[in-house]
């Protein structure tokens, strides 16, 4: 009986120490484990760099504004085309505003002598020119007074066959541009407008009309 006992006991303390041993082996392994699970989470250098690449390619530079275009059409006439223009470009939902200008209606080439120093030197240069049958007359106003003008004409290549004729008879004339001005009517479109109707759309609305012609500019 003893015997036994004793052996129960032997086989208590032995079974009870190899718990123990086994319980205190899978910690070390599992914390050993673990911490090569964790060093292998790290990211190499070169990961790194990957990464700050990346975050700074994921910030967006601030874009820069584009330029704001207006549209400004030239060259309408009030009772024609202006208000043709006015209703199609409506049409397209294009708004339009209109604004004064100055327009050139009409451009002459005139073919002048002078001008001189004062009415009486060109009053005398006058007679010297009529002698020789050329037509002139002095003209009293403008830019140009005192001068004598030796023909009007409508085109610069009438002007200069005028002034060479003139040249061989061994008068120096000259030529000047003269533009008649008249209040005209522009038509402006706003930046949200005027990206709402394309070139070809305009040069289709102002080819009827001679004169007419469209601008795209900067406005903002």
């Amino acid at each position: 009986m003893k015997w036994i006992l004793l052996v129960l006991i032997v086989l208590n303390l032995g079974f009870g120490g190899y718990q123990y041993w086994q319980s205190t082996q899978p910690v070390a392994v599992v914390v050993t484990t673990a911490l090569a699970t964790l060093n292998n989470l790290q990211p190499t250098p070169n990961q790194v760099d990957r990464l700050q690449s990346s975050k700074q390619s994921s910030v967006t530079a601030p874009s820069q504004a584009l330029p704001t275009q207006c549209i400004r059409i030239i060259g309408l006439v009030r009772g024609d085309s202006l208000e043709v223009v006015t209703s199609r470009l409506r049409a397209l939902e294009v708004k339009a505003a209109e604004e004064p200008s100055q327009q050139v209606v009409k451009t002459d080439f005139q073919v002048i002598l002078g001008p001189f120093d004062n009415l009486s030197f060109a009053r005398a240069k006058l007679a010297e020119v009529t002698a020789k049958g050329i037509e002139s007359y002095v003209i009293t106003s403008g830019s140009s007074a005192n001068a004598l003008s030796m023909g009007v004409f409508s085109s610069n290549a009438n002007a200069l066959r005028k002034q060479s004729e003139l040249v061989a008879m061994q008068i120096a004339a000259t030529i000047i541009k003269k533009e008649h001005l008249s209040d005209g009517i522009n038509l402006v479109v706003d930046p949200k407008s005027a990206a709402l109707v394309s070139d070809d759309t305009l040069t289709s609305i102002l080819s009827k009309f001679e004169k007419a012609e469209y601008l795209r500019y900067n406005c903002n």
